[in-house]
């Protein structure tokens, strides 16, 4: 019988899923487990136990959590598969892995059953040096700051995600836009941005698929430029997710997409964000971003999701 590593998120999901409901789930797709939460201090010793996979029970935090232990401990060439079980509330990555809560969406059709997941290279921001999903200035970085202190603990998922949307509607109202010069594979850039993203997945924040077109083992990044001048275009596709009417809107009135391998960029602003991680003290010296050689391995199309999603994750 394999051997699994359990990494669980216990406040993932408000709460919703308790350290014996995750670890029976797993026993019931046929697996020995081990368990640990990211909750417990020194988690990360979990590293030196024997497995033959991972299962990681949390949200988009808790992924860059676990990329850092095996980043740092230098991990990543052992290949250890992982299972991503999303029980965090907007789950972008799981989402642009196609694995969903839902066992109807979660079994895709994609061929490969692993996919490989190639991390992002970040120089010039002290103590970050890698990214998953991607860099972001602008927007994003003061809607991280305006969320962090306002959680609601009876606030499901879907709340959040629609609460998370109107905070960026009033941000966007009066935000005052910045000067950017970039550098993108020789390319270069200068302009007055509302938003400028280095995107890894196709989506960011609430469930925003601002890079449609993003893969995660193709060693390019997507680069996303919004420009002040489309300021209005922005506030009314976010006023439409709102308001549910997302169907007659087109990104592609606001957004501009560039794919690029590397990256050279000033922000003329303060802040930052890494991933999930809000940096407040961005000094305006040049940051470094290209595509990194460590990646990660997932499970995207496995049976053992028939086991695991037809349990208590199913919503």
């Amino acid at each position: 019988m394999k051997k699994a590593q359990i990494i669980h998120n216990p406040t993932a999901g408000n709460a919703a899923y308790t350290k014996d409901e995750v670890i029976e789930l797993v026993k019931m797709a046929g697996f020995t487990t081990k368990y640990v939460s990211t909750d417990d201090e020194e988690w990360e010793t979990f590293s030196k136990n024997e497995m033959d996979v991972i299962f990681l029970a949390g949200g988009d935090g808790t992924v860059r959590k676990l990329a850092s232990v095996l980043i740092e401990k230098e991990m990543c060439d052992r290949h250890i598969p992982i299972y991503l079980l999303p029980l965090g509330t907007a789950n972008n990555i799981a989402t642009s892995l196609g694995i969903f809560k839902k066992l109807n969406t979660a079994y895709s059709n994609k061929e490969k059953e692993i996919q490989k997941f190639t991390c992002g290279k970040l120089k010039g921001i002290n103590d970050e040096n890698f990214f998953l999903e991607g860099v972001g200035f602008g927007v994003f970085p003061e809607l991280i700051r305006q969320m962090k202190d306002t959680g609601k603990d009876d606030e499901t998922s879907d709340e959040k995600l629609k609460r998370t949307l109107r905070v960026l509607l009033e941000i966007l109202k009066d935000y005052k836009a910045q000067k950017a010069k970039i550098k993108a594979d020789g390319l270069k850039i200068k302009g007055t941005f509302l938003l400028v993203e280095l995107m890894n997945i196709q989506y960011i924040g609430p469930n925003l698929e601002f890079a449609p077109n993003a893969n995660v083992e193709d060693n390019f990044l997507d680069l996303v430029l919004i420009p002040e001048e489309k300021r209005k275009a922005f506030a009314e596709y976010v006023e439409s997710l709102v308001n549910g009417n997302s169907e007659f809107c087109d990104i592609r009135d606001f957004i501009k997409v560039l794919r690029v391998k590397k990256l050279k960029i000033k922000w003329g602003g303060s802040k930052l964000h890494v991933d999930d991680n809000l940096i407040e003290d961005y000094d305006g010296k040049k940051i470094k971003m290209k595509m990194n050689s460590k990646t990660l391995e997932f499970f995207t199309n496995s049976p053992v999701y028939k086991e695991i999603l037809k349990g208590k994750l199913e919503a």
